[in-house]
């Protein structure tokens, strides 16, 4: 900054950073008692404390997990004519608000995205028991979708190649779906590669997964194989 004859920014007010710390970390203005608590906080940890506070809120959750959101493209409609409902997608939005609150490790949350119907162990709720780690997939199920098309396999090709770029943008950085008809020209993904990814996304099933105690669905199972 001195170097280009900047200067720089001086040291804000203790009102205005907890109005800035409020706002990044719960996405909401902080009340009138907190800034006064904190405004009269002399303590050296005073700013810390305020921090740990809005981490461990529930808003922290729910304001850091929109920005995920909008990468997994989610929506409960499928933004189409009609604009016919996604069934259950709510269960995926909360999914992410439990992970930013809970803290879930991004390798385990990169694991559970791609493969949280297949995982050995998965992570289980710890009031229910049931299976959270299958929810993540649900983003492969979300966004817009057209109904009745008229060429039903260029519509599938359509939405294998939204998935893997909505894949590869979120957790790669870049996109592969230009390999779609050509190799990348300056990164080394050839046609290849991509359509090993669009194998995987057309030879899966959408299926719904009971959110609850495993011991409860074997009982469910075994009942209906009694009515048989």
């Amino acid at each position: 900054l001195e170097k280009n004859g900047l200067i720089p920014a001086g040291s804000t007010d203790r009102r205005t950073l907890i109005r800035r710390a409020t706002y990044d970390l719960r996405g909401m203005p902080p009340t009138p008692d907190e800034v006064n608590a904190f405004v009269e906080d002399d303590s050296p940890k005073a700013f810390e404390k305020v921090v740990d506070r809005l981490l461990s809120s529930s808003e922290f959750g729910e304001k850091w997990a929109r920005h995920w959101m909008d990468l997994m493209r989610y929506s409960e409609t499928r933004g189409h004519e009609s604009d016919f409902l996604i069934a259950n997608a709510w269960h995926y939005r909360n999914y992410l608000i439990d992970a930013f609150n809970s803290g879930i490790p991004y390798d385990q949350f990169v694991k559970e995205h791609i493969a949280g119907d297949l995982l050995t162990q998965p992570r289980l709720d710890p009031v229910t028991g049931a299976n959270q780690s299958v929810v993540a997939t649900g983003w492969a199920f979300l966004g817009e979708e057209v109904h009745a098309p008229v060429n039903i396999r260029q519509d599938e090709c359509d939405r294998s190649d939204n998935k893997i770029d909505v894949l590869s943008k979120s957790f790669l950085g870049l996109t592969v779906a230009c390999a779609r008809c050509h190799d990348h020209k300056y990164d080394p993904i050839p046609t290849i590669d991509y359509y090993s990814l669009a194998g995987i996304f057309n030879g899966r099933s959408y299926r719904e997964s009971p959110l609850v105690n495993e011991d409860i669905v074997q009982v469910y199972n075994q009942g209906q194989q009694q009515v048989r």
